[in-house]
């Protein structure tokens, strides 16, 4: 939940409130209304199929929004992430445009393999998206400066920064995700009252459903783990094929499972899920594939330690404990729950880490700092 979206919004709102003039472009809302609030801060919205083309050819607005991008009197342009249609029509229209050009990337997928049922299938799919990944140096090409997430480089979602640190070393630049560590230590506390949970412990899972998420491994292990006394809770956007399977589990596994201690929430609001977060003991998170995963950043500005895969950039978090889906998670619950020492231990750790490194008015300022010395070169 939230991922590209939210960092996108809550850096274009930060910059404003620091005196700098935004002009956000994205996919057209007929209910997007709160930036409209904001001085300094505009909003231009394009009709666009909000799904990636191998060959780049989107339907909708894409004329309008390259005229856009080549025209807009811009001094910085900044993009977020691979392949989408924001990124993907803006590059050709950059060419001539005299601003300083910064992608934000948010991991890349393209060259990965995803195991299937059975082989061939998923190699059509594989196979189209393969002419971006060799694309992908020329894009790169395209902008002043390649931002990362963390130092990471590796032949995952880190690829994009192996690939530039052998052809545009001198162009990367690393800033971190953030997070709203005084919200989240302040929420409300009284989740566990309006879902009803009596259950001595809180383990909290906030994704999206689906299978990259992987909440059927984290749902499975819960259920191995024969925990009577804690409670798990799933938060996600909206309910679907995914989430259906999940609840054919549980029904399956009633008898093993104290009353009620599974609960699965879709489309909650943010207060509610900075609620949970505030009430939860653990994180739980067993995901397939991230790349820099801000509900483990949440998690960790809340003081609740986490139990994760080792997933993108997961292992440089301090905080919690990387380990695999399985038996390994199993044992990770027990350990969790049964040393209220240590879990307080993690949970400062991770605090720490917010303070000093994952917060969005450090974020902003090594923004701030970035412009700079693009705009004074």
């Amino acid at each position: 939940m939230g991922g590209v979206g939210e960092v996108a919004r809550t850096q274009a709102h930060g910059l404003v409130v620091r005196g700098l003039e935004v002009v956000v472009a994205t996919g057209f809302d007929p209910d997007r209304t709160a930036e409209r609030s904001l001085p300094n801060l505009s909003v231009r919205q394009f009709k666009i199929d909000d799904f990636f083309v191998p060959g780049g050819n989107y339907r909708g607005e894409a004329a309008a929004y390259q005229d856009f991008i080549a025209r807009e009197p811009a001094d910085i342009i900044l993009c977020h992430g691979w392949r989408n249609w924001a990124t993907d029509l803006a590059v050709p229209a950059l060419k001539n445009h005299g601003a300083k050009k910064i992608i934000l990337s948010h991991g890349f997928d393209a060259h990965i393999w995803r195991p299937q049922k059975r082989f061939p299938w998923g190699l059509g799919v594989w196979t189209r998206r393969q002419p971006y990944v060799w694309r992908l140096p020329k894009m790169m090409r395209a902008f002043d400066r390649l931002v990362f997430l963390s130092p990471r480089q590796d032949a995952g979602r880190f690829f994009d920064h192996w690939l530039a640190a052998r052809l545009l070393p001198e162009r990367i630049s690393i800033i971190p995700n953030g997070v709203h560590r005084e919200t989240l230590q302040n929420a409300r506390s009284d989740f566990r009252q309006v879902f009803g949970i009596t259950a001595k412990y809180l383990l909290l899972n906030v994704a999206n459903y689906c299978d990259r998420k992987n909440q059927l491994a984290t749902l499975r292990d819960f259920i191995q783990a024969g925990r009577p006394d804690a409670a798990l809770v799933f938060i996600g956007g909206e309910f679907n094929d995914y989430s259906r399977e999940m609840e054919r589990i549980i029904r399956k596994n009633q008898a093993r499972l104290a009353q009620s201690s599974v609960l699965m929430l879709e489309k909650i609001p943010k207060e509610l899920i900075y609620a949970a977060y505030r009430t939860a003991d653990v994180f739980l998170l067993s995901a397939k594939q991230e790349t820099q995963p801000l509900s483990i950043l949440d998690a960790m500005a809340a003081g609740i330690p986490f139990i994760s895969t080792n997933t993108g950039c997961v292992a440089e978090f301090s905080g919690g404990l990387c380990v695999p889906a399985g038996k390994r998670t199993i044992l990770a619950i027990h350990r969790l729950l049964d040393d209220t020492e240590l879990r307080r231990q993690l949970g400062r750790q991770g605090q720490l880490d917010c303070e000093t490194k994952y917060n969005w008015p450090r974020v902003l300022n090594d923004y701030e700092t970035l412009f700079r010395q693009l705009l004074n070169r």
